[in-house]
């Protein structure tokens, strides 16, 4: 590779920065193009493009491609510049098949939001209504049992009426059975007393009979 100019009193510090470059001295550190541009400044302006592509590349390119011979550098740049504009003339070509599938996919991308809203929307109201059904379902079951509670209630105060009222009917048997005892006792007592009578009887008729003969 031939070898850089001397530094000369009209170079840019983008000259200096290329001809002190060295791969043992600079070469592991980051390479910070020595623009003069502003962050104002656009590429209407020759000087500021000028100025750009002179300091873009770093050190170690430039000595790549300084290092060509003019055969090389011209073979390099048809080659690039061919490839260059043909991939420039498809881009042109594809342009309108790029932005048709663009336009295309935004609109899928759109529509498929939508349907991603919609399912959101189904989804919270199928959460309502399941939350709705489970506490009609709870609700339900809640009255199932206290129609259970009210029927074992009423089952357990229907055997105590029915102990009771079997306890009543086993005293009234049992009043019943002393007063037939004594009813039964009366009426024998009564017999004899009625066979004790009607013997005076019979006595006094039989008495008064002889009394008369």
């Amino acid at each position: 590779m031939m070898p850089h100019p001397p530094i000369g009193p009209k170079d840019t510090l983008g000259d200096i920065y290329y001809k002190t470059y060295t791969e043992e001295a600079r070469g592991d550190a980051p390479h910070h193009p020595p623009w003069s541009l502003k962050q104002k400044d656009t590429f209407l302006e020759f000087a500021r493009c000028r100025d750009w592509y002179l300091n873009s590349f770093s050190p170690g390119e430039v000595n790549r491609q300084r290092a060509r011979t003019h055969d090389g550098l011209y073979h390099a740049y048809v080659v690039g510049e061919s490839n260059n504009r043909v991939a420039n003339h498809q881009i042109v070509r594809e342009w309108r098949t790029m932005v048709k599938e663009r336009g295309d996919w935004e609109n899928y991308r759109d529509r498929l939001v939508r349907q991603v809203k919609d399912f959101e929307k189904a989804k919270a109201a199928r959460t309502e209504e399941k939350a709705a059904f489970e506490a009609e379902k709870k609700s339900e079951e809640w009255g199932r049992e206290g129609l259970r509670s009210k029927l074992r209630a009423a089952e357990e105060l229907l055997s105590k009426e029915r102990a009771d009222w079997k306890e009543v009917c086993k005293k009234d048997n049992q009043r019943m059975y002393v007063a037939r005892a004594k009813i039964t006792d009366l009426e024998a007592q009564n017999a004899t007393l009625t066979k004790k009578v009607e013997d005076i009887e019979a006595d006094k008729e039989r008495f008064e009979a002889e009394l008369k003969a």
